[in-house]
């Protein structure tokens, strides 16, 4: 199954990339590593079985990542936490099992 075309939405001046698939809940949100992005394989195969048990999936990319804007060298774990946080609670209703990669399961 591919992946629908991103959204994007403003954090303190960073166009975030996200993508989203309604299911049931709990809901899955991804968090990906450092220097990684939504597409990797990873956060591919848990979007196939999330698709595979109905279960809704929430990822993006921080800023400087993927399909992101900014600079990489512009981040920091704080601004990619508060980015995190914004999709969260913007796209994300009920509860939710917080899945991370490296760097994302710090965030999470």
């Amino acid at each position: 199954m591919a992946a629908s075309a991103p959204v994007f939405i403003d954090v303190d001046g960073s166009n975030i990339a996200v993508r989203q698939v309604k299911g049931s809940a709990p809901g899955v949100v991804w968090l990906g590593g450092y220097k990684s992005d939504m597409l990797g394989t990873k956060a591919e195969a848990l979007a196939a079985w999330a698709g595979g048990e109905g279960r809704a999936y929430l990822r993006h990319d921080y800023s400087g990542h993927g399909e992101s804007g900014g600079e990489f060298a512009d981040g920091t774990i704080s601004r990619w936490l508060t980015q995190s946080l914004a999709v969260f609670r913007r796209f994300s209703k009920g509860k939710q099992i917080l899945v991370g990669s490296s760097m994302g399961a710090w965030i999470a």
